[in-house]
């Protein structure tokens, strides 16, 4: 059984700290956020009340560029949607440095794994030139899969369509390279 904290109406606020190149937009409205929320595809198809109860769960943030949204092995306690600009994912996984593992852009999903699982990152994502994201905080998710049960289950269903087509694509470019 998941142990998820007791939701109250202060819990849907974003406590948690980022960096100085990690700033809250000026318009982080729920209505800006409803409005950058159907833009992806996701989210395309749901009820007005569900997109309602997800816009004040979202903030959006300016992310400067050359700025880490998270590095590998950082608590996984959030995931991200870019809204706008690229971000370049690497994992440290060669003494010479960082190898690139893929590029990101608008409408790309980042960090589910982490909100769902907890471990730690498993690369570093940055930014390459300025952007922005909306995020969606552990605390937020645990608040809404406390009080709105059923739209939590659709969301997660979302997300692990979106880690299954991910883990396709890798499996396939692997049999690629293998040939």
């Amino acid at each position: 059984m998941i142990q998820m904290h007791t939701p109250t109406k202060s819990s849907l606020s974003d406590t948690r700290k980022y960096p100085e190149s990690i700033r809250l937009a000026a318009d982080s409205s729920p209505a800006k956020v409803g409005e950058l929320l159907m833009g992806f595809s996701i989210f395309q198809d749901l009820e007005s009340w569900e997109l309602q109860v997800l816009s004040k769960n979202f903030r959006l943030f300016n992310v400067d560029a050359g700025a880490a949204l998270f590095s590998e092995g950082d608590e996984g306690d959030f995931m991200a949607l870019i809204v706008e600009g690229a971000v370049e994912l690497t994992k440290q996984n060669d003494p010479k440095g960082p190898v690139k593992i893929g590029t990101e852009g608008l409408g790309r999903t980042l960090g589910e794994m982490a909100l769902i699982d907890g471990e730690p990152r498993s690369a570093t994502a940055r930014f390459l030139k300025g952007g922005k994201v909306l995020i969606l905080t552990r605390s937020n998710f645990e608040s809404m899969m406390n009080e709105h049960p059923r739209l939590g289950i659709d969301f997660l269903w979302r997300i692990c369509r979106v880690l299954s087509q991910r883990l396709r694509r890798t499996t396939g470019s692997l049999s690629e390279r293998l040939n």
